[in-house]
């Protein structure tokens, strides 16, 4: 038989993961198993197991793959030459999660991967390594928001005498914040969230001025 090919290896893995996110989404991380997974990858009980070695290792694996993918989303807003005011990288921020969580495709085709980013939260509180990593992503985060609230500063679009990294953090509590009220309310607006912080920020709302900068 010839051999598979990396690329192959790599994409039928990618299918064994949506199928657990689609899994987590349907039935809530205490009911899945590693059947559930199986039926919804539509691959032999075998080839899942070439992969893997059992349910838990899958969801470690979705879980740490999609906070690594979503930094990956994020990476050249924040890495970019023209962040704009506050309210505007935020909103690209938060615009940028919504296009990850839905595009997936095959087993995923359709599942909202945000509120499937709350289970692997909780999951992440009984595995140390998965914690580790998310860890890991959500302080990269912050450290790559601090040149940027340093350049609002001496724009003179922040405070001055506020402290960057805590800025930092409050960027990072308004993404995760979307995100846990997007999948509990089952609603929430970037754009609304641009507008309120442009409007308590007393900046101009994303939209009404170009962006230059």
């Amino acid at each position: 038989m010839p051999r598979i090919t990396e690329e192959r290896r790599e994409a039928r893995r990618e299918q064994i993961l949506d199928a657990a996110r689609a899994c987590l989404l349907e039935h809530g991380l205490e009911k899945v198993s590693m059947e559930m997974i199986i039926a919804r990858s539509g691959l032999s009980t075998g080839a899942v197991y070439r992969y893997f070695k059992g349910k838990d290792e899958i969801i470690g694996a979705a879980v740490t793959a999609s906070a690594r993918e979503i930094g990956v989303a994020f990476a050249p807003i924040l890495a970019g030459p023209s962040p704009g005011l506050p309210a505007q990288l935020v909103e690209k921020l938060l615009e940028a999660w919504v296009s990850y969580s839905i595009s997936g495709v095959g087993p995923a085709a359709g599942v909202d991967r945000m509120p499937v980013a709350v289970h692997g939260w909780s999951y992440a509180q009984t595995d140390p390594d998965v914690m580790a990593a998310l860890r890991a992503n959500l302080r990269g985060f912050r450290e790559r928001c601090v040149p940027l609230v340093k350049r609002w500063q001496d724009e003179g679009e922040v405070a001055a005498d506020a402290d960057p990294a805590a800025v930092a953090q409050l960027m990072l509590s308004i993404s995760l914040g979307f995100v846990a009220q997007r999948s509990l309310a089952g609603d929430a607006d970037a754009g609304a969230h641009a507008c309120a912080l442009a409007a308590l920020t007393r900046q101009p709302a994303p939209g009404t001025i170009t962006d230059s900068r």
